[in-house]
This record gives C-alpha cells, sequence and structure tokens, in this order.
C-alpha cells in the first residue's frame, strides 16, 4: 500500500499536537490532536484490561462523538475490529451474521442489548461509555481525554490487508449487511475523500453523520460535530447545525440532501449566509438542482458544492459540481437520462455490467474505497463481488451508463425498476424530470401489480403551502415533455415519503409501494 496507513496518519497528528482535532456539539467540547492520540491510548489500555485482544470483533455503538472517535481508533491499535451498526430493527439478525465477542455503547444502546437479545450468545464482554448502572449493564468503560503529556507510544502498522472495521449498510435497499474494510480500504477512502475536501490549514470540518467524524482527523482536519438527530437525521433543528457552523467558522460541510436542505432553508428563512464555507459534499442520495441551487443562495460564489455517488461498500465512487449538474439537467447528451454523477475519482474504475441495447445495465466499480466482501454472507458476496485485473469489483444493484465523456448517469435501483406490458421505466429516468416542476418537492415512480404487468403511478410530495391543483397540473406538463411520461398512469399526492433511516433522503420504496397499492389509482389524491 503506497497510501499512508492508519498508524501512520495517527503519528501526523503528533506533528501539531496542540492543534484542535475534534470539536463536540453542543457543548462545544473541544479536543486537540495531542490529547485525542493520548485519549486512544489510555482507552485500548482499558480495553485490554477488560479483556480485548486481536481479533476481537466488538461492536461500538454510541451517539456520542469522541467516544465514536476514540473507542474504533483505540481497537485498532489492539489488532481489534470495530463494528459500526445503527440501532434498528435488524440489529439482533445483524450480529448473528458477526458473531461479535465485545458490545461497547451508551447506556441506551446496553439496555436494547439485554431486552432485544442484542450479540446473544456470542458477546462475553459488555463495556458501558458514559454513566453506567454498576453489575447491570455492563463494566464502565472510562473515555478519558487527558490535559496534556508526551506524545503516547503508537502501535506497530498493521498489514494493509489486515481487517480493520466492518461498517453495516443502512439497510436502505435491503438487509443490513456488514461491509469488510481491510486498512487499505479505509486508508484509500480517506485518501478520495481528502481529494474531494482539499482541505487547507484551519479548515473545520461539518460532519453530518457519525461516521464522517471518525474519518476527518485522519484527515488532517479539525471536525465538528453537530447535535444531529442521528435517528432521525431530518427531525434536527436548524439551530443546532445553523450556530455551530457560524461560531466556528466552518469551511467545509459533509452531510446528506436531507441534512444539508435544513441548513439552506434555515438560511433562506433568516436571510443568513455562511461566508466561510468553500466546500459542500453532498452524500447519501442524488442532489436534486432545487436544493443545489439554495445552497448556492447560502455560501460564497467560488465554493465548490458536490454531489458524491458512492456507498458504504464503495465510498466514495464519483463525483459532480452543481454547475455540471445543472447544465447536463438542462441539456442532457442525446441518449442519456436520469441524473449525472459525474466521472469515477482517480483510480476508481466504473462498468457497466449486462448492458442492453441503450447501454443500460448496472453499476459496478472496483478501487481502493471497495470493500472486499460482506462480513459472514458468502451467497451475497458469491453475487455481488467479482474480481479482476482492477481489483475487487463492487455490483451496486444501481442501474446507470457511461457515456462518451466517462460520465456515469444514474437511473435507479435494479429492483424498483417499473416493467409493464412492452415497455421498461427506471425509476430515475421519470423521477429526475418530475422533481423539476414547480410546487413539488419531491416524487417516486412505482409500479403496482406483477412484473411485467404493473401500472406505472407517480407519488408527488408537495412543499409546503403550494396549491395542490396547480402543481399536480405542473407535474402533468411536465410528464407531457417526457419521452416516457405518458406510460405513468395517475399521480398519487403522499403527505411525506418515507425515506431510509442513515439520511432520510433516499425513499422507503417497499413501503411507498404498500401505500399506493392501496389508492384509487388514474386519479389524484
Amino acid at each position: 500500500m503506497t497510501a499512508p496507513g492508519l498508524v501512520a496518519r495517527l503519528a501526523q497528528l503528533t506533528a501539531d499536537p496542540g492543534a484542535i482535532a475534534l470539536i463536540d456539539h453542543p457543548g462545544d467540547r473541544v479536543i486537540s490532536r495531542g490529547r485525542l492520540l493520548a485519549a486512544c491510548h489510555r482507552t485500548a489500555q482499558a480495553l485490554y484490561d477488560a479483556g480485548v485482544r486481536p481479533g476481537h470483533k466488538a461492536v461500538v455503538m454510541t451517539r456520542d462523538a469522541a467516544a465514536l472517535t476514540v473507542v474504533p481508533y483505540a481497537l485498532c491499535s489492539l489488532g481489534a475490529v470495530p463494528v459500526l451498526i445503527e440501532p434498528r430493527a435488524e440489529v439482533g439478525r445483524c450480529l448473528r451474521d458477526i458473531a461479535p465477542d465485545v458490545f461497547i455503547g451508551d447506556p441506551l444502546a446496553h439496555l436494547a442489548r439485554r431486552l432485544l437479545g442484542w450479540g446473544r450468545p456470542h458477546v462475553r464482554t459488555a463495556l458501558v461509555t458514559g454513566p453506567a448502572v454498576p453489575g447491570v449493564l455492563g463494566r464502565r468503560l472510562v473515555i478519558a481525554v487527558p490535559d496534556g503529556g508526551p506524545p503516547p507510544p503508537l502501535p506497530t502498522e498493521p498489514d494493509a490487508d489486515e481487517l480493520a472495521m466492518i461498517a453495516f449498510t443502512s439497510g436502505s435497499t435491503g438487509r443490513p449487511k456488514g461491509a469488510e474494510y481491510r486498512y487499505a480500504t479505509l486508508a484509500g477512502q480517506v485518501d478520495a475523500l481528502t481529494a474531494l475536501l482539499a482541505p487547507r490549514a484551519g479548515d473545520v470540518l461539518l460532519a453530518g453523520f457519525l461516521p464522517a467524524v471518525l474519518l476527518g482527523p485522519l484527515m488532517g482536519v479539525t471536525t465538528l460535530a453537530p447535535a444531529v438527530n442521528h435517528l432521525a437525521p431530518a427531525r434536527t433543528s436548524p439551530r443546532h447545525l445553523i450556530e455551530p457552523i457560524l461560531r466556528h467558522r466552518v469551511t467545509a460541510i459533509l452531510a446528506s440532501p436531507a441534512v444539508l436542505g435544513l441548513i439552506a432553508h434555515a438560511c433562506a428563512r433568516n436571510g443568513l449566509t455562511l461566508p466561510g464555507v468553500r466546500t459542500v459534499l453532498s452524500f447519501g442520495a442524488p442532489l436534486r438542482t432545487r436544493l443545489a441551487d439554495a445552497l448556492r443562495a447560502a455560501v460564497p460564489d467560488d465554493a465548490e458544492i458536490l454531489s458524491v455517488y458512492g456507498a458504504t461498500e464503495c465510498l466514495p465512487v464519483a463525483a459532480i459540481n452543481d454547475h455540471d449538474l445543472r447544465a447536463t439537467r438542462l441539456a442532457p447528451p442525446a441518449g442519456q437520462a436520469g441524473t449525472c454523477l459525474g466521472r469515477p475519482l482517480p483510480g476508481l474504475h466504473a462498468r457497466i455490467l449486462d448492458p442492453d441495447a441503450t447501454g443500460l445495465g448496472e453499476i459496478a466499480a472496483a478501487g481502493p474505497t471497495v470493500s472486499p466482501a460482506y462480513h459472514g454472507r458468502p451467497s451475497v458476496n458469491a453475487v455481488t463481488k467479482v474480481s479482476t485485473e482492477a481489483g475487487v469489483l463492487h455490483r451496486t444493484g444501481d442501474l446507470g451508463r457511461l457515456d462518451e465523456h466517462g460520465r456515469l448517469w444514474f437511473l435507479g435501483r435494479q429492483a424498483h425498476l417499473v416493467t409493464g406490458a412492452g415497455f421498461t421505466l427506471p425509476t430515475e429516468d421519470i423521477e429526475a424530470a418530475a422533481d423539476t416542476a414547480p410546487g413539488v418537492r419531491r416524487t417516486a415512480l412505482v409500479g403496482i401489480g406483477p412484473t411485467g404487468a404493473q401500472r406505472p403511478l407517480l407519488c408527488v410530495e408537495l412543499l409546503p403551502s403550494t396549491p395542490r391543483a396547480a402543481a399536480l397540473a405542473a407535474t402533468r406538463a411536465t410528464l407531457r415533455e417526457h419521452p416516457e411520461g405518458h406510460r405513468v398512469a395517475g399521480l398519487l399526492v403522499h403527505p411525506g415519503f418515507p425515506t431510509d433511516p442513515r439520511h432520510n433522503s433516499k425513499i422507503d420504496r417497499p413501503r411507498l409501494v404498500a401505500w399506493a397499492a392501496k389508492q384509487p389509482y388514474g386519479r389524484p389524491r
């Protein structure tokens, strides 16, 4: 591996130990690089004293930014494997896949573990971060952040191919799966994100979802963890985002469209701008031009707004700036439809597998950011992982094309194709156009009925205070201009789409299809 490894990146922090590594909001707890490394060293010793050993798989489930950064670093330094998973309904089933030895979490996570049997019977060591109830939930793990002292000794650099971490997918596209990250994978992800951010001295990154907090210090950038509601990001108070951005002079924002929407709309309502922001990275779902326009109004003219494509298994893959996004939406190249994702990032290889006559097929990616396997899921690996000369090729399940300029285009999920009598409709083809209709917040194409005989219906979510009749008329007009719009059999107004739990940005299609199937067809509701 030519890129610096995890230990080498941590060692780089010792060059300026007084620089700020992490800011935890609310409370504005500030942790310097030197104190962060000291906390990792002390926590590693505490983990070892509690019985954690090399090779142990340790679930880390906490909403505390400092603990979520320190504990995985400490586990890696011991040769143990941190497992990142969100407290969702499928946790018990997921933990049966990986058979963890250790469970580290806050009291609420341990309470759920005890009540729901998470990790039973494999977990032998239970460690509680934060206030603990002695002898009830587990042994307390104190995350001590020392005030000073010499830099602690660093462990030996692990082999690039060793298993470093297991990160579970959100479950928005099926049952959550544990993506394996080798140390080379983590290095590739940090390199790719660093290239996108292009950090400068003094930069401050607002990390809009918790796993991003883990990578920020490895990029050498001060990382601000805002008080995002990580169980429902779209319900976060905009004040908890805007205030720390302005107070700490944030220069870069990494978040989902749902969180970015809170920021942009709060700025518009209150007549605010974010003068220090130089870079915005949108993750988790395609960035729509309406939101890009709202963000553009809130940041300086020379700020870069990027829509980044990827997944837990391959993050990131491609990126496109908002100017090119608008241009491809207004004037797509001949034969292209859907949403342009931009060119693959340096070192990433994108392919279209099993393309049809139009070049439409499944997007697959290989490169240093790609997870080589799912842990404990050999049958899924056999379907989704392909060995190539460029490394492991991951089949994303997304439909897309590559244009003559080498840019990726996204057409939706394979599983969400709407297939009627003699036609097939990719969801993103219709939705990317319909979402531009005045008064419409977003749309979702669903198919009702058996495969091959589905009736296409377009679910419509309106912007607040939008006259229903006018928005639906505008949507119909947009569909009339689309080559395949005539196939949509009806419009259904939905009060607020169900979304994925991690980002609140991807539409939960199965739930929406179940709702649509119960509605009268062919006329607006």
